[in-house]
């Protein structure tokens, strides 16, 4: 089982995310519970952003993204760096700055 931790900045995120979107991202993070390797795929640099080590989850549609870190060195964690629109690589972005903070 593993433990979700959320920075503290995705609470700021989900608030402006329509209601159907948040039920999405809840449902998701429910899911990763059990096996979050089953529902993300591995990020890379994304047009200069640093995300090697990162993942992401598809979701309405592809039209957002769910940015995590699976931690397996520790206890079971599953980090939510971010959680936006793919636009413009706008959650990328948002979890770049974030990582780096």
């Amino acid at each position: 089982m593993y433990k979700i931790i959320p920075f503290d900045e995705v609470e700021d995120d989900l608030f402006i995310l329509p209601d159907e979107i948040v039920k999405e991202v809840l449902d998701y993070l429910h899911k990763f519970q059990t096996d979050p390797y089953k529902y993300s795929k591995p990020l890379y640099n994304q047009g200069g952003l640093n995300l090697q080590g990162y993942r992401k989850t598809y979701i309405a549609n592809a039209q957002y993204r769910i940015v995590s870190k699976i931690e397996e060195d520790k206890v079971k964690i599953v980090e939510v760096v971010a959680v936006g629109k793919r636009e413009n690589k706008e959650v990328y972005k948002k979890a770049s700055k974030r990582i780096e903070d």
